[in-house]
């Protein structure tokens, strides 16, 4: 009967460890200082955002919302950020991290998950190309610079799997003493 407990504890544990933090390279240096050219963020194919290598976003009669201001390493990205329909020019004064600029993003072609844009930005020429965007395809707030981490519930299955070893292990110590 335990053994049964711990395969269906096993089974639903990996089943809801399905959240994954995703980054999209783009590497797009040819973004046109005036004007727009479309861009499909999330790789299906589908327009997500327009943008120009002057900081310049727009997204006129796109579901996608866009932040007015960047965001920095650490900061978390939720339904409670400002979001923005239409276009805009963000300021990078104060946002400039080694170099890089990073705008929130929801609501993209493939759902309405939080993620961010990643800019390489040239401040001799005050212009950004496109290096990346990041998202997490579970729906749930992301932080900007996050690196991928395991979900609790894979930490949990790990756990269980480790306790169903020593359990056997017990089982076979106990069976060859007797």
């Amino acid at each position: 009967m335990l053994k049964q407990t711990l395969v269906l504890a096993t089974l639903a544990l990996s089943l809801s460890a399905n959240a994954t933090l995703i980054t999209i390279e783009h590497n797009i240096t040819n973004l046109p200082y005036s004007g727009y050219v479309p861009i499909d963020l999330d790789a299906d194919g589908n327009t997500d955002i327009n943008l120009a290598s002057n900081r310049y976003a727009n997204v006129f009669n796109l579901d996608t919302r866009f932040s007015r201001s960047y965001s920095l390493i650490g900061d978390e990205i939720n339904a409670d950020t400002e979001w923005w329909s239409g276009n805009y020019w963000p300021s990078p004064n104060g946002y400039v991290q080694d170099d890089l600029l990073y705008l929130a993003v929801r609501n993209t072609t493939i759902g309405d998950y939080f993620g961010y844009m990643t800019y390489d930005y040239y401040s001799a020429s005050n212009t950004v190309s496109l290096r990346s965007f990041t998202y997490d395809n579970s729906g749930l707030p992301i932080i900007v610079g996050a690196s991928a981490v395991p979900e609790p519930s894979t930490i949990a299955l790990l756990c269980v799997g480790l306790l169903g070893l020593g359990w056997r292990r017990g089982n076979s110590f106990t069976n060859s003493n007797s």
